[in-house]
C-alpha cells in the first residue's frame, strides 16, 4: 500500500552545501559525500519560484563550503524559514548578523565529557560546542543540542536533558541509522535500549515534538505530521546534487537539474514513491497504521526490506507496548526540525 502523493504543499528542504568536515565522526552517514560541494546558482535554481516552507542546513560542516554565507542571504531574503545543524565550528565562524538570520541552530553534542566528546568526534569538538553555545545565548539565536541516538550513549539521556535545561535549550535525538554504504553499521539500539532511551526520554523531560512514527503511535502522541514527512512534505538535496526523500538515503533517482520548474518529479521518482510505501503487513493487523505508517521508512530502507515494519514496532515483534508516561512542555515552539524528520524533541526538566 502506498501513501497518497501530496501535491500543491509548502515544502521543507534539507540542503547539504558540502560535504566536507573538519572532523572525522565514526557515526558519520555523509562521509562518501566529502569532496562535493553546491553552489549558489545550485540552491537559487533549486528554490526560486517554488513554495518553501523551511531549509535546513546539514550533511557536513556548511560553512567549508565558500558560497554558505551568500546562500544564506538568498535564501533569508526570500523569506524561508532557516536553521542550521553544526558541529559547533561553523557557528563560531559566522558572522553575527548571518548568525540572527536562522529561525533556530542545533549542535551536535553525543557526551557530556570533554575526553569522551573529542576521542569520539576526533577533533577539538568540546570547545566548539561550549562557545557556540554561548553565541547562541548571547546573540538570542534559539537553540538545541542535537544528539544522535546510540548504544554507546543513550544512557547520557537524563545528563543531556540536565545540560538543555541548564542552557536553556532544548536537546534534539536523531535515532541512530545504520548505513551500510557509509560504513557505519555499529551503533544501532536493539529493540530494548531504543525503548529503554525513550523511557529515559519521557522520564526526565518534556516532550516538545515527536515526529518518530513509531513512538507517536505506540504513545498515542498526536503527530504534528502524520506517518513520516519523508517523500510526502519534504526533500533533502545531497551536496552532488541529489535529490532523496531523506539523509539517510544514500541513493537518489533524481538531480536538482531536474527540478527547476518545480518540486513534482522528486516527488514521482521512484525511490520518493518508495518512501510512500505502507507495509501491507501494516495495512493488514494493525490500528494505528495512520499514525504511524510502518514506522521510519528509512530504517525499513536501510534493514534492506523497505515491505517489513519497523524495526522497533512492538505489536510486529509481539512485544508488549511499553508503558511510558507523556508529559508534554508547556507552549509550542515553532523549530524547523518539528515537522520534516523522524525525530525527538525535549526541553529538560
Amino acid at each position: 500500500m502506498k501513501k497518497k502523493d501530496t501535491k500543491g504543499k509548502a515544502i521543507s528542504v534539507g540542503i547539504g552545501t558540502t560535504g566536507n568536515c573538519n572532523l572525522s565522526c565514526p557515526h558519520c552517514y555523509s562521509r562518501p559525500l566529502r569532496g562535493y560541494t553546491l553552489t549558489l546558482e545550485d540552491v537559487a535554481a533549486l528554490i526560486d519560484g517554488k513554495n518553501v516552507k523551511s531549509i535546513n542546513f546539514g550533511t557536513g560542516e556548511n560553512i567549508l563550503n565558500p558560497d554558505f554565507v551568500a546562500i544564506v542571504d538568498h535564501c533569508h531574503d526570500r523569506g524561508i524559514k532557516l536553521s542550521l545543524t553544526s558541529n559547533g565550528y561553523g557557528i563560531i565562524a559566522l558572522a553575527d548578523d548571518v548568525l540572527r538570520k536562522f529561525n533556530d541552530i542545533d549542535i551536535s553534542l553525543e557526551f557530556l565529557d570533554k575526553k569522551l566528546q573529542d576521542d569520539f568526534r576526533h577533533g577539538n569538538s568540546w570547545d566548539f560546542v561550549g562557545k557556540s553555545i554561548e553565541k547562541c545565548k548571547r546573540l538570542g539565536v534559539e537553540f538545541s543540542i542535537a544528539t544522535a541516538l546510540m548504544n554507546v550513549n543513550y544512557k547520557e539521556v537524563p545528563r543531556l536533558l540536565e545540560k538543555a535545561a541548564t542552557e536553556g535549550c532544548n536537546l534534539r535525538l536523531n535515532v541512530f541509522k545504520p548505513v551500510p554504504k557509509a560504513g557505519i553499521t555499529k551503533f544501532a539500539l536493539t529493540y530494548e535500549e531504543f525503548w529503554e532511551a525513550i523511557g529515559l526520554l519521557f522520564s526526565h523531560g518534556r516532550l516538545i515534538s515527536c515526529s518518530e512514527p513509531i513512538v507517536n503511535a505506540m504513545l498515542n502522541i498526536p503527530p504534528i505530521v502524520p506517518q513520516s514527512p519523508c517523500g510526502m512534505s519534504s526533500i533533502r538535496v545531497h551536496p552532488t546534487g541529489q535529490v532523496v526523500p531523506c539523509v539517510y538515503w544514500s541513493e537518489g533517482d533524481v538531480h536538482i537539474n531536474d527540478l527547476v520548474d518545480s518540486f513534482e518529479p522528486a516527488f514521482q521518482s521512484k525511490s520518493f514513491r518508495d518512501a510512500r510505501i505502507i507495509p501491507e503487513w501494516c495495512t493488514k493487523n494493525c490500528d494505528k497504521v495512520n499514525v504511524c505508517g510502518g514506522g521510519c521508512v528509512s530504517r525499513r530502507f536501510l534493514s534492506g526490506d523497505i515491505n517489513a515494519p519497523d524495526r522497533y514496532c512492538p505489536i510486529y515483534h509481539k512485544k508488549t507496548i511499553p508503558a511510558i508516561k507523556v508529559t508534554h512542555a508547556k507552549g509550542s515552539k515553532d523549530l524547523v526540525h518539528s515537522s520534516y524528520l523522524c525525530t525527538l524533541i525535549f526541553e529538560g526538566v
